[in-house]
C-alpha cells in the first residue's frame, strides 16, 4: 500500500492530537507494509541551440 511517508503520517498524527513517537509510526508502517509514495524527479532537458557551432 503507498501512502505518505513516516513524517507526513506523524505530523498528521500530531496536528490530530496523538501523542506518538516518530520511529512508533516508522516501525507501525514497516508492520503494516505501508511505504511512502516515491515522488518523480522533475526532467530538465537541455533546450539545443540550433545556431550555436
Amino acid at each position: 500500500m503507498q501512502v505518505d511517508g513516516v513524517d507526513k503520517v506523524w505530523r498528521q498524527l500530531s496536528r490530530a492530537g496523538v501523542a506518538v513517537a516518530r520511529c512508533t509510526v516508522e516501525r507501525l508502517m514497516k508492520r503494516q507494509g505501508w511505504r511512502g509514495v516515491a515522488r518523480g524527479k522533475v526532467v530538465r532537458a537541455t533546450i539545443s541551440d540550433s545556431k550555436a557551432p
